[in-house]
C-alpha cells in the first residue's frame, strides 16, 4: 500500500518524459540569456576599441541567438503545458477515483476548492520548479564570473545574496501561516455560496444565509489581504536591498574604468547579471511563497488521495 506522502514522487514518475522535454527547453532558454550579454558586452568594447568590422560581427551573432531564444521560449511553453496536463491528470486520479470514503471525511466546500484550487497549485508549483532550480544554477556561474572579475565585486554580490536568502527563509513560516488562514475561509466562504446558489434556485430567499456569504467574503478578502501584502512586503524589501548593492557596485566600476582597470562593456555585462539576480532572487521570494500554498494544498489532497495505482 503507498504511503500519502509518496503521491507526488508517483505522480512526477508517471510523467517523467514530459519532465526531460521541459528541462532541456528550460536550459536552453536560461542559457540563452546568460550567453547573449557576453555577446553584446564584447560588441560594446570592441566599438569602444574602433573595431567596427568585429562590432558588426558579433550584433549579428547577437541577433541569430536572440531568434533562437524566442523560438526555444516557445517550446518551453509547449513542454510546461505538456508537463503540467501530465500532472494535473494523475493528481485528479488519485482523488476521484474509489474515493467514497475518504470524500465523506471532508466539507463539500474543501473537496470543491481541492478539484479547482489546489491541484492547480501543485500542478504550477511543480511545473514551474524546473526553471527555477535552472535559475538557482545561474546564480553559481554568474558569481564564478564576479570572482574571476574582481573579488570585492564577488565578496559584496555574495554577502548581500546569504543576508537576502536569511529573511526570506525567516519570512516563510509567517507566510504559511496566513495561507492556511486563507484557504480555511475560503472553505467557509464555498460552503455557503452552495448554501445560497441552493436557496436562489429553489426561490426561497434566506437573509441569514445571505448575511453568512457577506461575512465569510469579507473574513476572506481580510485573509487575502493579509497574506499578500505581507509575502509582497518580504519580497520588495529584498530586491529593493539588491538593487542598492547593485548601483554601489556600479560606482565601483565606474571607478576601474577610470584607472583603466575595467572595460565599457564589462560595466554593461556586470550590471546586466545583476538584473538577473535580482530576478532570480524575486523568484526565490516567490518560491518561498509558493512552497507554503503548495504544502498546505498537498497536505489538503493528502486527505482525499486513495491508494489505487495511477
Amino acid at each position: 500500500m503507498r504511503k500519502k506522502d509518496n503521491y507526488t514522487e508517483v505522480v512526477i514518475k508517471d510523467s517523467y518524459k514530459e519532465l526531460i522535454y521541459k528541462i532541456i527547453a528550460s536550459i536552453f532558454v536560461r542559457g540563452l540569456l546568460l550567453v547573449i550579454p557576453i555577446f553584446w558586452s564584447m560588441t560594446i568594447n570592441n566599438l569602444s576599441e574602433g573595431d567596427i568590422t568585429n562590432a558588426y560581427y558579433l550584433l549579428v551573432v547577437s541577433v541569430i541567438l536572440a531568434i533562437f531564444y524566442y523560438i526555444w521560449l516557445y517550446l518551453n511553453q509547449v513542454t510546461w503545458f505538456r508537463f503540467y496536463d501530465k500532472l494535473y491528470v494523475g493528481y485528479t486520479n488519485l482523488i476521484t477515483k474509489s474515493n467514497t470514503e475518504n470524500i465523506k471525511k471532508i466539507s463539500l466546500g474543501e473537496y470543491t476548492n481541492v478539484i479547482n484550487n489546489d491541484i492547480d497549485i501543485l500542478c504550477n508549483f511543480l511545473g514551474n520548479a524546473v526553471v527555477r532550480v535552472i535559475q538557482m544554477l545561474e546564480f553559481l556561474i554568474i558569481y564564478v564570473y564576479f570572482l574571476s572579475l574582481n573579488i570585492y565585486i564577488f565578496l559584496v554580490t555574495v554577502v548581500i545574496s546569504v543576508i537576502m536568502v536569511i529573511i526570506i527563509l525567516i519570512s516563510g513560516r509567517q507566510v504559511k501561516n496566513e495561507n492556511v488562514k486563507r484557504k480555511s475561509t475560503l472553505d467557509r466562504k464555498t460552503v455557503v455560496a452552495n448554501e445560497m446558489y441552493d436557496s436562489i434556485k429553489e426561490e426561497n430567499y434566506n437573509a441569514t444565509i445571505f448575511k453568512k456569504f457577506h461575512q465569510s467574503t469579507m473574513e476572506y478578502l481580510k485573509a487575502n489581504h493579509g497574506f499578500n501584502l505581507l509575502s509582497q512586503a518580504f519580497i520588495y524589501t529584498v530586491l529593493a536591498a539588491i538593487e542598492i548593492c547593485k548601483y554601489a557596485i556600479i560606482f565601483y566600476c565606474v571607478y576601474l574604468i577610470s584607472i583603466g582597470e575595467m572595460e565599457v562593456g564589462t560595466i554593461l555585462l556586470i550590471y546586466t547579471y545583476y538584473d538577473k539576480i535580482i530576478t532570480n532572487f524575486e523568484v526565490v521570494g516567490t518560491i518561498s511563497t509558493e512552497y507554503q500554498s503548495f504544502v498546505v494544498s498537498l497536505k489538503r489532497l493528502n486527505k482525499l488521495g486513495n491508494d489505487q495505482k495511477l
